[in-house]
């Protein structure tokens, strides 16, 4: 009989397992990894351990026993974890790491299989569309930086700014094609609104309605706005430059003039807008073109099944 049989049958007899799998650490461990564990990481794998153990009891309602562990349990305890605890990546790598010990103790490594660490940061892509949680975050940040008690010209520029990004976030404008638009190019009634695009991609004119944010957004600038033509006398530079400074502010340091182009393109498929319909909005000459900027890659795909589970 192994020395893992031997502990997996232990812990089915004792009613003193935590304090078991701590002698495991402080010596047996040793002979599978051929390293010894400093004093403060066997404290922080018992602890880690410890509360999986009293998450489980609660989930299941029945006392836990390393035995009763089973990998469904395991991925539910890294989706609440996760999602609804929001542990930072770290915190869940240092309890994945202790409860992969638990399972090799047990005798039982495979219960591990599919448990996936986190991992941390995030990277920047060309296509990533905010979150609902995300496009919340800025909706409310920009009206709220008007109403902050700021000198005259700061409450200008924060109008200004408000409406810039609202074109991108509700309209779907390119930064260039914001950049381009003349004061004239907007035209807002009662109900409605829209924005006269000239000089979008290809030379393609294209007329974007407004929704109900946008339309007060770029409102309450056009009162207050310089007797300019120019709707902005802003450049792409300076615009993805306001962007990311908003993005900063809300936690999204990473945030792009693009970003909120294709959030406004899937917030439009999440509602039921065809695929044409979308296509006109963004002004794509081709439909393939549409098609390729809202598939869902393998990876978002896979995230939401695993979601379902």
């Amino acid at each position: 009989m192994t020395t893992q049989t031997n502990h997996q049958l232990q812990i089915t007899l004792s009613l003193h397992w935590l304090d078991q799998f701590q002698s495991y650490l402080e010596t047996d461990h040793r002979k599978v990894t051929h390293r010894q564990l400093s004093d403060k990481s066997i404290r922080l794998a018992v602890q880690h351990v410890r509360v999986f153990g009293l998450w489980h009891e609660a989930q299941f309602k029945e006392q836990f026993e390393p035995r009763t562990i089973t990998n469904y349990a395991l991925h539910l305890y890294r989706k609440v974890s996760l999602e609804q605890e929001k542990i930072m990546a770290s915190t869940w790598n240092s309890r994945y790491w202790s409860l992969g010990i638990l399972c090799t103790w047990m005798g039982l490594p495979d219960l591990m299989d599919g448990i996936e660490q986190k991992k941390q940061g995030r990277a920047s892509t060309k296509h990533r569309s905010l979150t609902d949680d995300e496009y919340h975050r800025i909706v409310r940040q920009t009206e709220k930086e008007t109403r902050d008690e700021v000198l005259e010209f700061h409450y200008h520029t924060r109008l200004r700014n408000r409406a810039a990004v609202a074109l991108m976030l509700h309209a779907g404008l390119r930064v260039e094609e914001v950049s381009l638009l003349a004061a004239t190019d907007i035209k807002i009634w009662e109900r409605s609104g829209e924005v006269l695009v000239r000089d979008g991609k290809g030379n393609k004119e294209r007329a974007v309605r407004l929704n109900l944010i946008a339309r007060n957004s770029i409102a309450s600038w056009l009162d207050l706005k310089p007797d300019t033509e120019t709707l902005f006398d802003l450049t792409t530079r300076t615009l993805e430059r306001i962007v990311k400074e908003i993005g900063q502010r809300i936690s999204i340091p990473d945030l792009t003039p693009h970003w909120l182009r294709y959030t406004a393109a899937k917030r439009l498929e999440q509602t039921g807008s065809t695929i044409e319909e979308i296509r006109d909005f963004l002004g794509h000459n081709s439909i393939e073109t549409t098609r390729r900027y809202l598939r869902s890659s393998m990876e978002q795909m896979q995230a939401a099944v695993d979601r379902a589970m």
